[in-house]
């Protein structure tokens, strides 16, 4: 998990320095793959998922619980919005991320969801790309305890058939029965986004294949020639790495193949 938190970070961090918005989670493509693949895109269409995410907001919400809520930028734009925004992440370094981006006196909590514990309650729990991560049971008796009206997540399952090698923890059929066993929640809402989502990683390929492996390739050309025992030495630690930048991934596809992305919204029963 602290290589997923690394990549997180580095993510927002980019969105951050880029966009000005800081957003952690894959972009929202409702028109498909854009004609030019850039980061402006990607940060338009991670734009596009918040605001697809605030939509299906049941209405007269005005309190929700953040889980696992990164680097803070949900949360910001949802207090922008209007909505009083408590977070729970058992990330510290990116919690410490959202308290230096958030209101003072937002509640930043350091722990797992299912270990949460508060006295508060609050309208919604949120997920956004965080549910996977989470014990399905634990996740849902939680949200149980800490919801008074329901819950919102923008997530992704796993197929049945492929294993969780990258930590997501259930199928959709397996969510729907524990809401079904539950019986605390019904659904009003379930959206198949997977198409939408799968653009994010045709853009990340692109600007990883065609623009960033271009420049390493030059740049270890000119150090091997211009100081080649620290290209030794770069090639040493890195190497391996580098050479993957230039590797051509099915990862579009191969996503769709193995998960599903899906928009669900949970009412109280």
């Amino acid at each position: 998990m602290k290589l997923k938190n690394l990549e997180l970070e580095a993510t927002a961090l980019m969105s951050e320095v880029i966009f000005g918005h800081g957003f952690a989670h894959y972009g929202y493509f409702p028109d498909g793959v854009p004609e030019v693949l850039s980061a402006e895109a990607m940060g338009r269409a991670q734009q596009a998922y918040f605001e697809k995410l605030v939509q299906v907001i049941p209405d007269e919400v005005t309190s929700i619980l953040d889980v696992g809520s990164g680097t803070g930028a949900n949360a910001r734009a949802l207090i922008a919005r209007g909505f009083d925004v408590t977070c729970v992440s058992p990330s510290v370094q990116m919690n410490e991320m959202a308290r230096a981006k958030l209101p003072p006196g937002t509640g930043v909590h350091d722990a797992l969801f299912e270990a949460f514990e508060s006295d508060a309650r609050f309208d919604i729990c949120l997920f956004a790309e965080s549910f996977h991560y989470i014990d399905l049971e634990a996740a849902l008796a939680q949200v149980n305890r800490y919801a008074t009206r329901g819950m919102v997540m923008f997530d992704y399952f796993r197929r049945p058939g492929f294993a969780h090698g990258d930590g997501t923890r259930g199928t959709h059929q397996a969510f729907l029965d524990a809401v079904a066993a539950q019986g605390a929640f019904r659904i009003i809402s379930d959206e198949d986004m997977t198409d939408a989502i799968t653009p994010t990683f045709v853009i990340h390929e692109s600007i990883k294949n065609d623009k960033v492996a271009p420049f390493i390739t030059r740049f270890r050309a000119e150090i091997g020639r211009e100081y080649p025992w620290r290209a030794w030495l770069m090639e040493k630690m890195l190497g391996r790495a580098l050479d993957k930048l230039n590797r051509r991934t099915d990862r579009a596809e191969k996503f769709a193949r193995e998960h599903e992305y899906r928009l669900v919204v949970l009412e109280r029963v």
